[in-house]
């Protein structure tokens, strides 16, 4: 159920994104305005979801995430309902990222109680799953129904897909907390506190790699299709190219969970931001679409590999009861990155031309590998070698 939770969360989020952008971008809207929906939008997620994470540890995750979902659906109806004035726009991306950020960290967190690490692992793998085959369904299935329906259609499916979230969250039984924890609950059966110590470190890396993949990530979303229209790309066309790039993340995922060779070993991170920068600078230079969704898909392996360790690290470095708000903030990172892409890169894009918020994306990208580099050499002479070998 919870798999189908997020299958169908996401495909309803990407369907209202890719037609909302999508309509702008043909009405010739100016980068600025759809880079500051993008922003919006992410902004009010990240805070949503370090506010409901913690609550969710607190009073439930089940109210906490129908909540969410409740409000997802009244939030994907504000611009059926009020058809006239930007306002709405920034009124439903904004309360949309508010809903979705009470659903995640609930879901994540109940999918971590309980079991060893490989069970850990392939609850990961069938969300990651989940989640991606609903935004390759929402970018592929929002430009067929967009070119071969109606403008509004996607709009509509998304509410439709929003009321099934709703449907399935009632469904679902809360958890108890399963890690047979002592007093306080500081510690986690099964997992040493030299493993703790060493994730709580990883946890601090990934949140620099997800915030820099996902700002890159959102300039893709917000930003593409005025790319997409200046080079001629029909949206079809144009949801294929972001559509691949969910292939290549569940192929990532699925190795990671088969070859666990990476866990505590950085330099695998180090060589997926160094393949997501290649990506990234493609991006910059294409304009084929095949140049294009190559581009996309080594930038999604840097995505990939760092949210699905970042989801092991933080399963690792904090007990149960606690998970929820730990999922919280990680979500959050990723959102706030996002946030950055989605704003500055459409200030880029206003001022400097269409490929500039992706050349800006690229820039952040290694900074923040560098910077990664700098805070792991020096934490590495803090910490047990064996644990956080490179």
């Amino acid at each position: 159920m919870l798999y189908l939770i997020a299958w169908l969360t996401d495909c309803a989020l990407i369907l209202f994104i890719f037609s909302a952008t999508r309509i702008l971008a043909e009405q010739r809207a100016d980068p600025w305005t759809i880079g500051t929906l993008g922003a919006v939008f992410f902004l009010a997620s990240a805070v949503s979801n370090t506010i409901a994470g913690s609550l969710s540890d607190r009073i439930g995750r089940r109210i906490v995430s129908i909540a969410g979902g409740v409000g997802l659906v009244a939030s994907l109806s504000v611009p059926l309902v009020f058809t006239d004035g930007s306002w709405r726009l920034y009124v439903a991306y904004t309360c949309v990222g508010v809903s979705v950020g009470h659903v995640y960290p609930s879901v994540i967190a109940w999918l971590s109680q309980g079991g060893g690490r490989m069970e850990a692992s392939r609850r990961f793998l069938r969300f990651g799953i989940a989640f991606n085959l609903g935004i390759l369904g929402g970018q592929i299935g929002g430009g067929w129904l967009y070119d071969h329906v109606s403008s509004t259609a996607p709009l509509l499916t998304a509410i439709g897909l929003a009321l099934g979230t709703v449907i399935c969250l009632l469904c679902v039984r809360e958890p108890q907390p399963e890690d047979g924890m002592k007093g306080d609950g500081a510690e986690t059966v099964g997992v040493s506190h030299a493993e703790r110590t060493s994730a709580r470190r990883f946890i601090r890396l990934a949140w620099l790699a997800n915030f820099s993949g996902m700002f890159s990530m959102s300039t893709l979303w917000f930003l593409f299709p005025t790319l997409a229209v200046s080079l001629g790309i029909p949206a079809e066309k144009h949801g294929v190219v972001l559509g691949v790039g969910r292939a290549a993340v569940i192929g990532v995922y699925a190795l990671m969970h088969l070859v666990p060779a990476w866990h505590h070993r950085f330099r695998y991170s180090v060589l997926a931001q160094m393949l997501g920068l290649s990506g990234m600078i493609l991006v910059c230079i294409g304009r084929h679409p095949t140049a294009l969704a190559c581009g996309v898909v080594m930038l999604s392996v840097l995505l990939a590999y760092n949210y699905f360790a970042s989801l092991f690290y933080n399963r690792t470095g904090h007990d149960d009861r606690r998970k929820g708000a730990a999922f919280g903030l990680n979500e959050a990172f990723l959102s706030l990155g996002a946030s950055g892409g989605s704003l500055l890169g459409g200030w880029a894009s206003t001022g400097l031309g269409e490929r500039a918020p992706f050349q800006l994306a690229a820039v952040l990208i290694a900074a923040s590998l560098a910077v990664q580099l700098v805070w792991f050499r020096v934490g590495r002479r803090k910490t047990d070698p064996g644990s956080t070998a490179g």
